[in-house]
């Protein structure tokens, strides 16, 4: 699943929240990882003791796209020269699983630390396609070096509640997508729809309504309609169009979105996309039912249900005993 998918995990609070209790309310969580004690070596000292290099595919995707650049990646290197703990720093989330796929297979020379062979951390770049020139190098580390550590730290502060920072360094990296033009586009999609929801938190809904708007035209002019980013977005917009009392507005915003996700629920051989796809619908589900009962269409409120129920049934998480609360008795009264 892509990172833009994950952004309507907020959204679906807010659906849930406003079918229970009228209300919403923010949710976050972060996950940071730190490398072990072991010996640091320098990259260009590392990629003397490489003995297997793999240069990683293209990914069709984002060749289509239009989509290249540099994923940059940390990782430890055993005592038997094999690459392990292998973590991310930064990069395009389209091209970012090819290049650590890649490195999953590279082979070291064992690394000799005071006469003992050790393991070691290390990092390494690769240029995705490979023939990427010079300045374009040179454009995509300015824009790392810009983008990603505002980017981070704008969504912990989000996450943490801290708005003013959080506005702040998403700006920052709003700025540094823009500077890019279309080869950032996915990246200035999610940090404009991160500023939306700052906006949204703080009540200035329709200075939210724009910045979401602007993240679905993007994802609409890079993308076909029927990508999971773009039902992303709009389920993104559709959730703030519920805080604003908009429903007939949000109703075929759910649907399409829903629309899309059984769609790519039917193409992709990934559990863990097929699952957050699922779980997206049953929410898309509960929001449109909720939408056709307060427009007295109670068989489309009982259809609606029934596949959200469905969904959440087969890919349950923390939001299944709610979907069950909300859609059971309109189920049962069929």
């Amino acid at each position: 699943m892509s990172r833009a998918a994950q952004f309507a995990r907020r959204a679906m609070f807010v659906l849930l929240q406003w079918w229970v209790f009228g209300a919403s309310f923010a949710t976050g969580q972060t996950q940071s990882a730190q490398p072990g004690n072991l010996p640091t070596i320098p990259p260009d000292v590392a990629r003397q003791n490489l003995v297997t290099f793999v240069q990683p595919e293209y990914p069709p995707l984002a060749k289509a796209a239009g989509i290249q650049g540099i994923v940059r990646a940390s990782f430890e290197v055993d005592e038997t020269g094999s690459v392990t703990d292998l973590k991310l720093i930064s990069g395009h989330p389209m091209l970012a699983p090819a290049a650590l796929e890649a490195i999953r297979k590279w082979k070291y020379k064992p690394f000799l630390i005071n006469g003992k062979t050790s393991a070691v951390r290390t990092e390494a770049q690769l240029s995705i396609p490979e023939d990427i020139t010079q300045s374009e190098i040179d454009s995509e580390r300015k824009f790392q070096d810009a983008y990603w550590p505002n980017e981070r730290a704008g969504r912990a502060a989000l996450e943490k509640g801290d708005l003013t920072t959080a506005e702040a360094k998403l700006s920052l990296a709003r700025a540094a997508a823009e500077n890019r033009g279309d080869a950032k586009w996915l990246e200035l999609a999610e940090v404009i729809t991160m500023l939306g929801d700052i906006e949204e938190r703080q009540n200035e809904y329709t200075t939210a309504e724009g910045l979401l708007k602007q993240s679905l035209a993007i994802h609409q002019r890079h993308q076909r309609p029927d990508e999971a980013e773009v039902a992303a977005a709009e389920f993104n917009l559709a959730a703030l169009y519920v805080q604003m009392q908009r429903p007939s507005v949000a109703e075929p915003l759910l649907i399409e979105a829903a629309r899309v996700w059984e769609l790519r629920i039917a193409d992709t051989p990934m559990p863990e996309a097929k699952a957050s796809y699922g779980r997206h619908l049953a929410l898309s589900y509960v929001g449109a039912a909720r939408i056709a009962a307060e427009s007295n269409r109670p068989a489309e409120a009982r259809s609606r249900c029934e596949k959200a129920l469905s969904f959440t049934e087969k890919w349950p998480d923390q939001n299944t005993p709610v979907i069950r609360s909300a859609c059971g008795s309109l189920v049962e009264s069929r």
